[in-house]
């Protein structure tokens, strides 16, 4: 199994096992991850999500060996396959916490990128390696990079294809937090803990306001807004939340 899937109660966890080859991606693992996230998507069970790779490294991209052969129609499939494994974590719509360390590569940057937490050792090493291999950005690279750090930035990274500490990413606004290379799984799955004893459905819908807000205007925001709100008032989780408040306790939330 080069894609394992644990759990520890509502948290679930999703580990590249590729060490040997700094956990670069071939081809049965990009097929694997997106049925892992659906499955993770469908079971209400699970609340949170931490991503991360086996040994000492988060993901060396794509496996470049499988790249090239084939016709117009077979590298286009491959593309398709990539795209369905990063799609899988920009939609998967409870938390999802990348444990990085190591290398972090090509689409294995685009994977973190997805997720919605980055835990990361300062001396991680990122890269966008495209220019390097004579290839265009794949994976949503680009329109990812630009999302977090603006397209001036962005081109600068990208076209330099050069290499971006943990640190220097963090000053970037590229990580969400920085923990000892040995603290940073132990440190995401305590997030994660955090966070799937959170309201589940007021995350998600959250959630869905950050993925909506990317094209939409101001009003439109509100109006999502006004689909919402009434839906969350109704939710077994905010009568527990202002229960708690007005009896000044803590609130136990079940993600009903």
């Amino acid at each position: 199994m080069t894609v394992s899937f644990t759990r520890n109660g509502p948290v679930a966890t999703i580990t590249f096992e590729r060490a040997e080859k700094k956990n670069a991606l071939d081809r049965p693992m990009r097929e694997l991850i997106p049925r892992l996230f659906q499955q993770v998507q469908d079971d209400v069970s699970i609340r949170a999500v931490v991503m991360t790779g086996s040994g000492t490294d988060f993901c060396a991209g794509a496996d470049v060996r499988e790249m090239g052969g084939g016709g117009i129609a077979d590298s286009m499939a491959r593309v398709e396959i990539l795209h369905r494994m990063v799609r899988s974590v920009v939609r998967t719509d409870i938390p999802v916490i990348a444990a990085v360390r190591g290398v972090c590569i090509g689409v294995g940057w685009s994977m973190a990128l997805a997720s919605d937490y980055i835990i990361a050792a300062p001396d991680t090493r990122f890269q966008f390696a495209f220019r390097h291999i004579g290839l265009a950005p794949d994976g949503g690279a680009v329109h990812l990079l630009s999302q977090n750090v603006g397209p001036i930035r962005a081109k600068r990274l990208v076209y330099s294809g050069r290499f971006v500490s943990g640190t220097e990413a963090n000053e970037l606004g590229l990580v969400s937090e920085l923990a000892p290379a040995e603290d940073v799984l132990g440190r995401a799955h305590s997030i994660a803990t955090e966070l799937a004893a959170s309201p589940t459905l007021s995350l998600k819908m959250t959630k869905r306001q950050f993925a909506a807000a990317e094209n939409q205007t101001f009003e439109e925001a509100l109006s999502t807004e006004m689909v919402m709100q009434p839906l969350m008032i109704r939710s077994e989780d905010f009568l527990e939340g202002t229960s708690a408040f007005k009896e000044k306790r803590k609130p136990s939330f079940k993600g009903q």
